[in-house]
């Protein structure tokens, strides 16, 4: 039941499809995170950097806008967040950490990804991804 055959002769399951789905994207998620802060821990540059913008959502949540000049003079605009209270208003000045290779990885100190979560959640749906890659293709 769900079983039907492809175009290419392989087997495919049904239920399989939304689970492929779903861990890619858990996986690309966890990934990306875990990617970002593993950068800004082993490379990252620490900062004071001015506050010259602040967006608030609907529910409250802000987002910073921040201005900085780097280590090699670029003046540099980056958002940072979100907070539920923001650590700083328009005009204030905090600390950030950016990655001096991609300058738009850039986040405050205390909210830097330590990897305790992204990394087994990459782990975990990396390996759930590729047994429903496997029983989609192969299962029978």
């Amino acid at each position: 039941m769900g079983r039907f055959t492809s175009e290419w002769g392989f087997f495919m399951y049904g239920p399989a499809i939304p689970v492929v789905m779903l861990t890619a994207l858990v996986f690309w998620f966890s990934a990306t995170a875990f990617r970002r802060g593993r950068a800004l821990r082993k490379r990252g540059v620490r900062i004071a950097a001015k506050c010259v913008n602040r967006e608030r959502d609907a529910k409250g949540v802000s987002t910073l806008t921040m201005q900085f000049t780097a280590e090699d003079g670029r003046k540099l605009q980056v958002r940072v967040g979100p907070f539920r209270s923001p650590p700083a208003l328009v005009g204030g000045i905090i600390d950030v950490v950016y990655d001096p290779e991609d300058l738009s990885n850039a986040e405050t100190p205390d909210n830097v990804m330590t990897g305790r979560v992204s990394l087994p959640a990459t782990v975990l749906s990396g390996l759930v991804l590729a047994l429903a890659v496997f029983v989609l293709f192969f299962g029978d």
